[in-house]
């Protein structure tokens, strides 16, 4: 009886003297293996009875041995405060500590606190950009759609005004090494009539509009290598084109009643044709800028030449757009 109660009160100094930590141990018998260049914690260790000590004498062993290693080393790993703190004074109560341990039968591991998880660093495109620019790769295809202003050059000026532009092209390059393709392109223009046009036959029409549409095949010559961020190049080609002309002379009323006025428009004349499909040719030059690694902005400017029976039309088409 007298040993029992010797015993529970010796447990109680035991459990008074050591931390958490090491209270909150694994069940004896399991191992852990500290990481390769860190640094453990003193107490920060694990047991496995070589002899079968059962869990009593393993608490009569720690105390005794941690007594021992404090005495020796003057290190306290529980009152850090009240003693000396440099890592080499801590080393020797861990080294004490293992040798006392291991001479009362126990295999003695450390475990190393683990280092926290890298933090990882925010996405940012900018850098991204920055570290790694865009390029003009080779594709063999590639599709482009855009649009611009038309502008009437030469005679053709005393007939139309320019207007606005829309198409779509399909590019091939046949080898990544020739910086030689073939383009098939399609497009629509808005022209206006001019002055010229409009007193055609001397009816005098007032209103009208001549819209062009066709498509050609170019061929395309890059000026720099294709791996750079921009590039000039050269394109021309064939092709053939409509012109579809209406002409009209409208008269033009205003009348106005109690709660409001209004315009009433009367048609007194018209002339509407459609021209067979006339040949074409072009040439220009354009400019490119990778945006990404799988879309560019161009801007091209050409000289065009569609030949009609009546008469030919030169036009400066400038179109801008992107590429895929």
């Amino acid at each position: 009886m007298e040993r029992a109660f010797g015993a529970a009160v010796l447990l109680a100094l035991i459990a008074a003297s050591l931390p958490l930590a090491v209270l909150a141990q694994p069940h004896p018998g399991t191992t852990a293996a500290a990481p390769v260049g860190a640094q453990p914690d003193a107490t920060d260790f694990q047991l496995s009875p070589r002899n079968g000590q059962d869990d009593e004498q393993q608490w009569f062993d720690r105390y005794e041995c941690d007594s021992w290693a404090k005495w020796h080393s003057g290190y306290d790993p529980f009152n850090k405060a009240g003693g000396p703190s440099q890592p080499a004074v801590s080393d020797d109560y861990r080294r004490l500590m293992t040798a006392c341990l291991e001479q009362h039968g126990y295999e003695v591991r450390y475990t190393a606190p683990q280092a926290p998880p890298p933090v990882p660093t925010p996405y940012d495109w900018r850098t991204e950009r920055r570290s790694a620019p865009p390029e003009l790769r080779y594709r063999p295809f590639s599709l482009q759609a855009g649009g611009g202003y038309s502008a009437a050059a030469g005679s053709t000026s005393d007939y139309v005004h320019g207007g606005p532009n829309a198409g779509a092209a399909l590019t091939w390059f046949p080898s990544a090494a020739l910086p030689l393709g073939v383009r098939v392109e399609g497009s629509y223009t808005w022209l206006k009539p001019a002055d010229r046009l409009l007193a055609l036959n001397g009816v005098n029409y007032n209103r009208g509009a001549v819209d062009l549409y066709g498509g050609e095949i170019d061929l395309r010559w890059n000026m720099s290598h294709p791996t750079s961020r921009q590039q000039l190049y050269l394109l021309g080609g064939v092709g053939r084109y409509r012109i579809d002309i209406l002409l009209q002379k409208v008269s033009e009323v205003r009348t106005c009643g109690l709660n409001f006025c209004g315009v009433s428009s009367t048609l007194l004349a018209q002339e509407h044709d459609v021209s067979a499909w006339q040949p074409s040719w072009n040439a220009g030059l354009g400019w490119e800028i990778a945006l990404d690694n799988h879309t560019s902005f161009f801007v091209e400017a050409r000289y065009r030449y569609i030949h009609n029976s009546g008469f030919g039309m030169h036009l400066v088409p400038i179109w801008l757009g992107l590429r895929f």
